[in-house]
This record gives structure tokens, sequence and C-alpha cells, in this order.
């Protein structure tokens, strides 16, 4: 694999055991908490909003299409196991997705409508690499915040 696919892949997987490494000893009430605070989402949300997103924008890069229900994926509710499961899912689907822009053009060019504001544009292939994974790490200090805001939360 060149450099620059197999670092971002390094990244990925890193932010993928990150995650698990996280959920797994949390309880539903901590997965499911949302903080108290207008446009906040839960750890199980933002989790199911990062896979989702990853599986879309490296889809898009390599010419697949997914179906996606971006505003479902807010609203989920899960338990460890279950975002273990996406996480795994997701991992798999995006090593794989890996191996197929080993060969492709990061350039060629793709025409996209963003789903968070239902807008048109053109973009890379490559641009949808690196957005797969600037968007995953800022939902991914989200959801530490989350974490810390909810422990913070009890009194100790």
């Amino acid at each position: 694999m060149n450099p620059h696919l197999a670092a971002s892949l390094a990244v990925l997987e890193e932010l993928f055991e990150n995650m698990l490494e996280l959920v797994r000893p949390l309880d539903p009430d901590c997965l499911n908490w949302t903080p108290p605070v207008p446009e906040t989402n839960s750890i199980a949300a933002l989790v199911t909003h990062i896979v989702g997103s990853i599986d879309y924008w490296l889809s898009r890069a390599v010419g697949e299409t997914v179906q996606r229900d971006r505003a479902a994926e807010f609203r989920a509710r899960h338990t460890a196991e279950e975002l273990i499961g996406l996480v795994e899912r997701a991992r798999a689907e995006a090593r794989r997705r890996f191996a197929l822009l080993e060969g492709a053009d990061l350039g060629r060019t793709i025409q996209i409508t963003r789903l968070s504001s239902n807008q048109e544009t053109e973009v890379t292939a490559g641009w949808c690499l690196e957005h797969a994974l600037i968007h995953a790490g800022e939902h991914w200090g989200q959801i530490q915040l989350n974490r810390q805001l909810y422990e913070g939360r009890r009194p100790r």
C-alpha cells in the first residue's frame, strides 16, 4: 500500500481501537446519556454517526453507493456490545475499501450531495478519504468529552 494510504489506514485503525476501548466498559446509561446542552448527542449516537460517515465517505471514494439515514444515526441508542459490532463492521469495510483505493485515482472527481446541507458539490476521491478521517476525529473528541461530562455529573 502506498505510504499515504497506509498512514491514513493506520490513523483510522487507531481511532477504531480507541473507540472500542472507551465503549467496551460503559453501561447503557452512560452510552445513551445526552449532555444537558442543546444540540448535543450521546456517545451511542456519535459512534453510530462516525461509522455511518466513514462508511459513506469511503464508499464514495471507491465508487460504491451505500444507503444511509444520517438523521437516524443521531437518534441511535445502543449497548456497548451493539456499538462494538458496529465499529468492527465499519473497520472491516474500511480495510476492504482501503485495499480498493490502492489502485484508484484519488484525483478522480465525484459529484455529491452533502447530507448535512443537501448541497451539491464536486470533490475528489482523495477528498472523500481525508474528510472521512477528519470528520471522525472531530466526533471522537466529542465522545471523549461526553464521557468526562457524564463522569463529572456524579458526586465523588
